[in-house]
């Protein structure tokens, strides 16, 4: 017979490796740990003092003064004031006033910005099995404005 190999070298280093992980393992665990800290949702934020519902571009946004904001290419040039007279809703100094559709008396001012493009969209047809094909990109002309006074 054979003799038998001894596992005593093999086993002593991995105790040794073992040893010299516990600390570093031992150092981590002591360390204090931190709770993690969450966003708070919009919903659970209080509603802003003063804002306005106002129709622009073809949609409805909630706008509030010295905020900047993106809707689609607007006719004016940029460094230009526009107002805003299609305002749905207002709310100023703890008083909520709405429109059917439109609040009388009621405009929004702001300021362009800068008008920019979106981001590419890639439109494309098929019609299986008749070698149709036709891929084709595009991109939204949008407008960016900053909201000076409601």
């Amino acid at each position: 017979m054979q003799a038998s190999r001894s596992l005593a070298p093999t086993h002593r280093l991995l105790t040794a490796s073992r040893a010299s992980v516990r600390p570093v393992a031992a150092a981590k665990a002591s360390a204090p740990v931190a709770p993690k800290q969450y966003h708070p949702s919009p919903l659970s934020q209080p509603a802003p003092s003063t804002y306005a519902i106002v129709e622009v571009g073809g949609t409805q946004l909630i706008v509030e003064p010295g905020k900047w904001y993106t809707v689609n290419r607007l006719s004016a040039d940029v460094g230009s004031k526009i107002k805003f007279g299609r305002v749905l809703a207002v709310k100023k100094e703890g008083k909520f006033n709405f429109g059917m559709p439109y609040v009388e008396d009621a405009s929004v001012e702001a300021e362009v910005i800068e008008e920019l493009r979106g981001p590419k969209i890639i439109v494309y047809k098929m019609k299986p099995k008749k070698h149709y094909r036709r891929k084709q990109g595009h991109r939204q002309d949008l407008s960016k404005f900053r909201i000076t006074s409601i």
